[in-house]
């Protein structure tokens, strides 16, 4: 009987046109880890290992960029020949709203979403990841996953301070953040549009009344704030447009740096960094290879092959490729979900009133 039932249901996704139809097992995602769980390392592996044979798959909608993602997941095939992927790339909101409204309709097609905070945090309140605790997080630093497992940082985009060579030097390079309240600085900073990221960080990390009293004593530098890139934010630096850049994304100003540019950066405390995440999505229809994957991505394999890329992955004793090891001198303060995600709308309120942006 429940032969038929499944072939039916193959048929169905076959005739309508529905994509990797979900696998007629009744395992959920939820029994599989604990079944997991109460196994030794050498069993568990072999149990992962059968049931993603078994599943031949698995979904991935992600935000990785369309460069970069097919490289992860050539990776993954390679290491797991009889696991295929079938991904979705989109930015952080449209990989979001992709699982919540397939959910909505009913239509659970995705294991696994990798993005930024803010969406890891919706996709826990909505109810559409579940808590999965990978072994491989005793190696990841803290702070860069949820105790409860919703959410495990596999990559970071780390946030300095930039400046032009030509403009500063010696003791006139800014050492903290409070030095940048020194009347010499004001006028030759630039700051984005929509550092919502960093602006929790430094909250976070200062307390509410001190951070958003440091952040009105800064918005009185006469920033100049051009619009949200922070490559357009550095290029006009470079330009001479301002001194200092703050809130700069590390990989580009790094990338300048390599190609002779006059350009370095300070690394302040607290030391920013923008997790991107992978979440288990709670009705994944390919549990095992959901988990396999995750477990891989998170793995000393799985993280060496990301450097290599080369990206910022962030597990501990990892190497990363030339002068990006040079953004690992200090332990990161990650953007934390829980404190963004469920702050959204008042940070960018209090962001745009200190810094008079108009929404």
């Amino acid at each position: 009987m429940k032969t038929r039932l499944c072939s039916f249901v193959l048929l169905l996704a076959i005739l309508f046109g529905l994509s990797r139809p979900t696998p007629c097992s009744a395992a959920t995602v939820q029994e599989v880890i604990k079944k997991l769980s109460a196994l030794a390392p050498a069993q568990r592996k072999k149990a992962l290992e059968d049931g993603a044979r078994q599943e031949g798959q698995f979904v991935f909608y992600t935000s990785v960029s369309v460069q970069d993602n097919p490289r992860i997941m050539a990776a993954f095939e390679k290491a797991f020949p009889y696991v295929k992927t079938d991904v979705y790339r989109g930015t952080p909101r449209s990989a979001f709203l992709k699982a919540a409204t397939e959910a909505r309709a009913g239509r659970h097609a995705v294991d696994i979403v990798g993005t930024a905070p803010v969406e890891m945090w919706q996709l826990k309140q909505a109810k559409l990841s579940t808590g999965y605790s990978s072994p491989e997080l005793q190696a990841m630093p803290k702070g860069s996953y949820d105790p409860e497992g919703y959410w495990a940082a596999f990559e970071v985009t780390p946030i300095v301070v930039a400046f032009q060579t030509k403009l500063l030097r010696g003791a006139d390079i800014p050492n903290n953040y409070q030095d940048l309240l020194n009347p010499k600085y004001k006028g030759k900073m630039n700051l984005g549009t929509e550092e919502y990221d960093w602006f929790s960080v430094m909250l976070d990390s200062m307390g509410q009344d001190k951070g958003l009293a440091y952040m009105r004593a800064l918005a009185k530098q006469d920033l100049h704030l051009p619009g949200p890139s922070s490559r357009m934010r550095v290029q006009l630096m470079l330009a001479g447009e301002s001194a200092i850049a703050l809130a700069a994304r590390a990989r580009r100003v790094t990338d300048f740096k390599e190609q002779g540019a006059p350009i370095d950066f300070r690394i302040f405390d607290p030391y920013a960094g923008e997790p991107n995440s992978l979440a288990m999505m709670a009705r994944a229809p390919h549990p095992h290879a959901a988990i396999l994957f995750t477990d891989y991505l998170l793995s000393q394999e799985g993280q060496v092959m990301l450097a290599d890329i080369p990206r910022l992955s962030i597990r501990k004793g990892v190497k990363q490729k030339g002068r990006l090891q040079d953004l690992f001198v200090k332990d990161f303060t990650f953007v934390n979900p829980a404190s963004y995600g469920a702050n959204t709308k008042q940070l960018i309120d209090q962001f745009n009133q200190i810094f008079g942006i108009r929404s």
